[in-house]
């Protein structure tokens, strides 16, 4: 059994499918079908179970497989921590992020990070908050940045960006009788009740903004009328902007556009923060670049 066996045995599980993961790790399916094979009367057990839609493990093999990733982030860290004992003043921090991240966060980090460590290097990987968070358990990426709810067990994270979800009524509908103030807070509110018959834009049911206001609704007992769906904030943000519909959005993400339209806050009894967080595998080495650049965001967070 070694290394680059674990390596292929996860990948397979991961594709859920001998064929797709052989194309990935560029193999011929019959030397990874080997592979498996080979695992298999070594353990004495049946690691995957095959189907016509591909491969699902056993019992035994989700048992052995939390061993291999295990092995492999651990095997990782014995590299990370050889490189940093031979180039103590160099290094690569591999950092996950969202879409969003390229406009809003990122700007804020890496030229001000690349001018204090001229000499580490930043690799950049961008996926969705949840490929996130599976590229950190397996060790692929070293920080990441996504949004909340945190759906992985072993990861700890820290906010570094706060921001809330505020209301945008398209242009048109009968939004001002929902209007209100509360107390010496000078900002517009507007009653949650617009949304009984107001036709909503929603991002894609799984994304982190959808799960945020799915909550939102949730706590304001109310159901809401769903026009259109998108896996795209930016889309969402020029629909409302001609009067497609209204929709609840991170305020500091809105377009100029939207802005000048207006929009409103959220009472605090609904409201559900929509943060930019810092995740990390727990008990994971952190290199000395990784540690460096930790010890940044944790300087800088609240500031973007």
């Amino acid at each position: 059994m070694t290394i680059k066996d674990l390596t292929y045995i996860t990948a397979i599980d991961e594709e859920k499918s001998i064929t797709k993961a052989a194309a990935r790790l560029f193999l011929a399916q019959p030397a990874l079908s080997q592979c498996v094979q080979k695992l298999e009367k070594e353990l004495g057990t049946v690691i995957f179970e095959r189907n016509p839609g591909g491969v699902t493990p056993t019992e035994e093999g989700k048992c052995f497989l939390d061993f291999a990733r295990k092995t492999l982030v651990n095997y990782r860290d014995m590299e990370r921590q050889i490189l940093d004992i031979k180039n103590v003043e160099r290094g690569e921090i591999i950092m996950g992020f969202t879409g969003t991240q390229a406009k809003f966060v990122l700007p804020y980090i890496l030229p001000e990070f690349k001018r204090r460590y001229p000499s580490l290097d930043v690799i950049l990987v961008e996926a969705g908050s949840q490929e996130i968070e599976d590229k950190l358990g397996q060790g692929i990426v070293d920080i990441g940045i996504i949004h909340p709810p945190i759906e992985t067990e072993g990861l700890d994270s820290f906010e570094l960006s706060h921001d809330e979800m505020v209301i945008i009524p398209r242009p048109g509908s009968r939004f001002q009788p929902f209007i209100y103030y509360r107390g010496e807070d000078n900002r517009p509110y507007l009653d949650m009740e617009f949304f009984r018959d107001e036709p909503l834009i929603m991002t894609s049911p799984g994304q982190r903004s959808r799960m945020v206001t799915d909550e939102i609704f949730k706590r304001a007992g109310i159901e809401p009328k769903i026009k259109t769906l998108s896996k795209n904030i930016v889309a969402v943000d020029a629909l409302v902007q001609v009067g497609y519909g209204s929709a609840i959005l991170p305020q500091k993400q809105l377009s100029s556009g939207l802005k000048r339209l207006g929009y409103y806050s959220i009472a605090p009894e609904y409201s559900v923060p929509y943060t930019f967080n810092v995740a990390t595998l727990r008990n994971r080495y952190h290199t000395a670049a990784t540690t460096k650049m930790l010890e940044f965001l944790m300087e800088v967070r609240g500031t973007i």
